[in-house]
């Protein structure tokens, strides 16, 4: 049997589940998990005072990431959100003034000013998630734009760390990665936090 195939087959399935259990949260629990995610996150990587973040203005009853960014403004540290172009391409772009934003064609906020940010110069990139597989492999939206974007530094040797952030039920007990996907180094839920190797 193809493993590629049987990957296709399977990811849509996951998406799709994890998607709708994430949907039907209302605001008060996702507001409360996410602040027991983040401060699980703060207390062993630092993320609300290291020098370079990569983040992203969440969406979609994503973990709210809104407590960590304001934080990181007011302390003025360098902050990045992802800015979405043409051919599925992507940048990080460093915004001084988080009342400048736009929604893009995914209804996600992104910055309208501000200047780009390689993703080797990050000393940690957080990447919006909807799953990830008993391996670390990330199940993204399907649009691959984070799979391209951090192709360039996934094999250096000073590349960024790169974290999920996600709801406990979003952890999946099943290999299901194909070859062109991202690898997490650690992941933190509510209740854990998963290193990947």
């Amino acid at each position: 049997m193809n493993w590629f195939l049987v990957n296709t087959n399977v990811k849509p399935k996951y998406r799709q589940s994890i998607l709708q259990k994430r949907n039907a949260l209302s605001s008060s629990e996702v507001l409360n998990l996410s602040k027991t995610i983040i401060k699980n996150a703060d207390l062993e990587l630092n993320l609300s005072a290291i020098k370079t973040l990569g983040s992203y203005f969440s969406a979609h009853n994503e973990v709210d990431l809104e407590i960590l960014t304001n934080k990181r403004f007011k302390k003025n540290l360098l902050t990045t959100f992802p800015k979405v172009g043409p051919n599925h391409s992507m940048h990080l772009i460093a915004t001084k003034n988080l009342k400048k934003l736009s929604k893009n064609k995914y209804d996600i906020f992104e910055p309208s000013d501000g200047h780009e940010i390689y993703p080797i110069e990050h000393e940690i990139i957080i990447i919006p998630t909807v799953g990830v597989d008993k391996n670390g492999y990330r199940l993204g939206y399907g649009g691959g734009y984070y799979d391209r974007f951090l192709e360039s530094v996934s094999q250096s040797n000073n590349r960024p760390m790169l974290i999920g952030l996600i709801y406990d039920f979003q952890f999946i007990d099943a290999s299901i990665n194909e070859m062109h996907d991202i690898k997490l180094d650690i992941v933190f839920s509510e209740k854990q936090s998963k290193k990947f190797s």
